[in-house]
């Protein structure tokens, strides 16, 4: 079925396209023009990418209101739940990793986001979104390896007026909004807004009979407009965000039935962030070239807290507190001439600041059954209540960045164009530790201190070159096909979590905290890609029905993946395999005439690795031991990569004259994410599961009611694995959510 789907839909894209190219006499554009607003590229209207770009209309139809719900509504984009707003983990095209780096990037209104950490926040008057698939790396640099995600939000340029609306639904959902954008004259323009958001969950802790997945969220806005003459403008924008979760609402899975239970467990889980972003920009413009300056400061302070075994005993539980720092400024001078030829150059630079304080605690159970066994026959007891192995890991990273774009068009015939650029990255990572570990021993009546210290600092720096080139042939107004190339990488770091292993292993053998051996141990390298891309757009049925189609084929390597340590303790990112991934990509947007529209977005990735064995610990039945075994994983399929993404949309609008209302709107989603695979081996895996929304709403004058609900049938689904010492903890998916939103405009 999935073969006949791809080529029903290549042979349509192909009979589409001869149909035009046969009858091109009409220019009446129906559907949105689709323009990507990045201050980088060199052909925003036709860029020869794959690219899904969302107004705010479809934003607000579709019920997207964090980066979370563009799973499955763009081609091969994913981002799994992880229970807290603490780690956003994108898979695109089947590229990411749930532990290291991300691999996709964000940028809000131009100012990067450094840190996934900070890409989950509430979405807020946004006017557009931008998902640009494929390796951006040659524009963007480090940690765009599968895509750039570009975020706009309203001006009071572009809008002018009070916007207010509040919400109320089932499980205690709560969210007020009020906004207001105004032109003080001409020139100057100023935006205010806040937001408050609240949901009491829906899964109960059966330890402690309280909410496991509660969450209050609130936040503001100010932007401030000025354009000082015609041709230069400035903006200044600061953008607070808070959360405040009950985090990480995993149970147990049972293997036999197949049923993930509720969440049952004793220490807390809990997590809560700060977000602090402020930005100045700068544009000045002449007839033949734009030049922008983005300067940009954002801070972040978050807390979590989890029991890391997710049972009612007290073996292990973890604490972590980030603190960041991180200041960024680009400069970018761009052609603004209609000569054939377009250019851009642009010059980055960032430091990063990131203060981690994670302190692990092995309790009084993993004492009892876990360590002591071991002192018992030498006749030695521990003491303590808890082990405590504090960490403090400072890093700083600073990075710098020069690049070029050129576009080239009318190639030797007219509508031929080739793109080029290449850039050059340079970073750098600083990193200072201090860790240890201390455990009283009673040795007949005397105790004895064991104790260890790590204390000192490490550095690492790279290089990098991303070279792109793509090729492309438009035929008529908004009608081409493409074909591109271009390099990206995941930058490199370090295993802080590896410390608790050496520590340990040091007390033993102090040639393993030899600071040459530390660094070997604990720094991985970045991960690098290959991107082939062919594509093509076209308008037919007199410019009422958009197509695309894209076709893929990434080469990985270098690919940084979690493995346990075949003798110690904990897990280590490694550049340890190599991967490939290769799909198709299909969006067709139809304007159906007398208020309906519709569209379709299809996307399909066979992410699998090439290369890539681990060392696997198995509990010996006979000696009830731990025992490592290799274990090849060629050929198995990247996990947390959806196989298939699929979303259909139907829309209908409807404005009445001398009614009692003036206008009726109606929306139905359907979304589609699946296989997914948890684990290397395949063994445990989420089949593919559907989501329906809906949305039905009136106006009249300067109100608004709508009347909402999302996962319509109640689907049931994991959302997010998780395994502690052997154990499988799940997630569950949200279930039936529904309630009403009041909004009034003037």
């Amino acid at each position: 079925m999935k073969k006949q789907l791809i080529l029903s839909a290549l042979v349509s894209f192909c009979l589409i396209t001869v149909a035009q190219t046969q009858d091109d006499t009409t220019r009446v554009v129906r559907l949105n023009e689709v323009v990507i607003n990045s201050l980088k590229e060199t052909s925003p209207q036709q860029t020869p990418v794959s690219c899904t770009v969302l107004n705010s209309k479809l934003i607000n139809s579709a019920q997207i209101t964090s980066i979370r719900d563009l799973s499955g509504q763009v081609p091969n984009f994913f981002i799994p739940n992880y229970g807290s707003a603490m780690s956003t983990t994108s898979y695109i095209r089947g590229i990411g990793s749930r532990n290291s780096g991300q691999s996709m990037g964000l940028y809000v209104d131009n100012v990067p986001y450094l840190d996934k950490s900070t890409f989950d926040f509430d979405f807020f008057d946004i006017k557009q979104i931008e998902v640009l698939r494929g390796s951006q790396g040659t524009l963007y640099g480090r940690n765009a390896e599968g895509g750039i995600v570009n975020i706009y939000t309203l001006s009071p340029f572009n809008y002018q007026g009070t916007k207010l609306s509040f919400s109320a639904g089932n499980y205690g959902f709560l969210n007020a909004k009020v906004s207001h954008y105004a032109k003080l004259s001409d020139k100057f323009g100023l935006s205010i807004g806040g937001f408050y958001n609240h949901d009491d969950g829906f899964l109960i802790n059966q330890f402690t009979k309280k909410s496991q997945n509660a969450t209050t969220s609130a936040g503001g806005r100010l932007k401030l407009d000025w354009n000082i003459t015609p041709d230069f403008r400035a903006q200044y924008s600061t953008n607070f965000d808070y959360v405040d979760q009950t985090a990480f609402p995993y149970g147990a899975y049972n293997d036999s039935t197949k049923k993930t239970a509720l969440p049952n467990y004793n220490d807390p889980g809990t997590y809560t962030r700060t977000t602090l972003t402020n930005s100045l920009f700068f544009q000045y413009k002449t007839k033949d070239v734009v030049l922008s300056s983005t300067t940009s400061h954002q801070y972040f302070k978050d807390d979590m807290k989890l029991d890391n075994d997710f049972t009612t005993y007290s073996f292990f539980a973890l604490e972590q507190a980030q603190k960041q720092n991180a200041l960024n400024e680009e400069i970018i001078l761009r052609s603004n001439s209609k000569s054939n030829y377009q250019w851009s150059f642009g010059a980055t630079g960032f430091l990063q600041q990131l203060d981690i304080n994670a302190p692990f605690y092995m309790e009084s159970d993993g004492i009892k059954y876990m360590i002591q066994p071991s002192f018992t026959p030498m006749g030695m007891t521990i003491t303590d209540a808890v082990l405590k192995t504090p960490g403090q890991y400072n890093t700083k990273t600073t990075g710098g960045a020069l690049f070029h774009q050129s576009t080239y068009n009318n190639l030797f015939v007219d509508g031929l164009s080739i793109t080029a650029g290449l850039r050059v990255d340079y970073e750098k990572i600083d990193l200072d530790y201090n860790t240890g570990s201390a455990m009283h021993v009673k040795i007949g009546p005397s105790i004895v201190l064991f104790a260890d210290t790590l204390k000192d600092n490490l550095s690492i720096h790279f290089s990098e070159l991303m070279p792109k080139v793509a090729l492309k042939y438009e035929w008529s107004n908004r009608q081409f096909v493409y074909a591109n190339v271009s390099r990206g990488y995941k930058a490199g770091g370090y295993n802080v979590q590896m410390f608790a292993d050496l520590v340990d292993k040091g007390m033993s053998n102090p040639q393993a905290t030899k600071k040459d051996v530390i660094l070997n141990t604990i720094s991985y390298k970045p991960e690098y890609s290959w991107n082939y891309e062919l594509g093509g757009q076209c308008l037919s049925f007199n410019n009422h029905l958009k197509s695309s189609i894209t076709l893929f084929y990434i080469d990985i390597s270098d690919l940084q993946l979690t493995q346990f340590v075949p003798k110690g303790l904990g897990r280590k990112i490694s550049n340890a395999g190599q991967a490939t991934s290769k799909g198709v990509e299909l969006a067709f947007d139809a304007d159906l005439r007398s208020g309906f529209s519709a569209t379709l977005n299809y996307g399909y990735s066979n992410a699998t690795f090439t290369t890539y064995s681990d060392s696997v610990r198995t509990m010996d039945k006979v000696t009830h031991k731990y025992v490592s075994k290799e274990v090849n994983y060629k050929g198995n399929f990247v996990p947390y990569a959806p196989q298939n993404t699929l979303s259909l949309s139907a829309n209908y609008e409807h404005r009445f004259k001398n009614a009692c209302i003036d206008q009726i709107m109606a929306s139905v989603q359907y979304t589609g994410i699946g296989k997914i695979y948890w684990r290397e081996d395949n063994k445990l895996s989420q089949d593919f599961y559907s989501l329906v929304n809906a949305k039905v709403g009136v106006t009249k004058g300067a109100f608004g009611l709508e009347v909402w609900a999302k996962n319509l049938l109640d689907t049931k689904y994991n959302a997010f694995y998780f395994d502690s010492s052997g154990s499988t903890f799940f997630q569950v998916g949200r279930p039936v959510e529904f309630g009403a939103t009041l909004k009034v405009e003037f």
